[in-house]
């Protein structure tokens, strides 16, 4: 009897630590909102060198030791992690021992209260794993606060507040195409042909655009095959959502930041936004219609007096209109 009782508070013990811990993590569960954890980190990240006149291996070496300051944008951020692969995989791994260790004692327990005991733990092991999985399941295809090392350290701080260059110069789809477009580097070199220097590792990274198109800066000539760069896309939508671009910024009249966030402060792209269905209902919802646009003054609305026209009201929250 009394190794009985041992055997019992053994398991009591064993599975209200795991229980504990799982719940632990839970508060890690749900969207941040990128408004209140602030851009203070977004805009700390600088160019991984300091110093304008670092020789390369200066410039590697400051690099190098800079690289782990680059997944720490925010620290916000270390609770929106990677889904089943990342930080917030423990809690899910922890709730599913306890769920199988709590099927054993279920099934092969001989005594009453290890039965009890092993069907509680099952069932609070179960929610979580069921209240996990749908929190996955909706950031399916996108990540709030997903900022990937690029191949080519390219900083909109420096090129859109410094260097005044307007988001459709080298965007130059958006009004025009669902995509607003990755500029080619033929675009870059616009300027690049002539601006072969820049500050802290500025030049390094400019040297990277010659690499990738065969470009030799001392002959000013196209003596290599060039080779794509593989850019790593940060706003990703499911793949069963439509969206267009040129339908929302010309027709709708919506600024890059509504969806974007501050770009022009980041030096390393930040998915600022959650993208989620309600963030795009939201919008539809409170968004007037622009009247005087072409296509929109064909409509004729029957609304009360002071009203007006909403995006909502010409299909804005159909499901077709993103679903189909």
């Amino acid at each position: 009897m009394k190794d009985a009782l041992l055997r019992t508070s053994g398991w009591k013990h064993f599975l209200l630590l795991l229980m504990v811990s799982m719940l632990f993590h839970l508060p890690s569960y749900g969207y941040t909102n990128m408004d209140n954890a602030g851009m203070s980190g977004i805009v700390r990240i600088a160019p991984p060198a300091e110093g304008g006149k670092s020789s390369t291996k200066q410039v590697k070496k400051a690099a190098a030791k800079d690289r782990s300051s680059y997944d720490q944008i925010n620290p916000e951020f270390r609770n929106i992690g990677p889904g089943f692969g990342g930080m917030n995989a423990v809690p899910f791994w922890i709730s599913v021992v306890v769920f199988l260790l709590a099927m054993g004692g279920i099934i092969k327990g001989k005594n009453k209260v290890v039965k009890n005991i092993s069907k509680l733990a099952a069932l609070i092991a179960f929610g979580v794993i069921s209240y996990i999985t749908y929190w996955e399941a909706r950031a399916l295809g996108r990540q709030q606060g997903y900022a990937p090392v690029q191949p080519i350290w390219f900083s909109h701080k420096v090129h859109v507040t410094q260097n005044k260059i307007d988001c459709e110069y080298c965007h130059v789809d958006v009004r025009e195409s669902r995509h607003a477009g990755i500029p080619s580097l033929n675009v870059c070199m616009n300027c690049h042909s002539t601006v072969n220097k820049g500050k802290n590792s500025g030049t390094q990274e400019i040297a990277k655009i010659y690499d990738y198109l065969g470009y030799n800066p001392k002959t000013r000539q196209y003596d290599k095959p060039g080779k794509p760069i593989q850019w790593i896309k940060v706003h990703n939508l499911p793949d069963h959502v439509y969206f267009n671009h040129a339908q929302h910024v010309q027709a709708g009249n919506v600024d890059c930041e509504e969806c974007h966030g501050p770009v022009e402060k980041m030096d390393r792209v930040v998915e600022y936004k959650e993208l989620s269905m309600k963030f795009c209902l939201d919008c539809h919802r409170e968004r007037n219609i622009i009247t005087d646009n072409q296509y929109y003054a064909l409509y004729k609305f029957h609304l009360n007096p002071g009203e007006k026209p909403k995006v909502k009201d010409i299909g804005g929250q159909d499901c077709s209109s993103c679903h189909y």
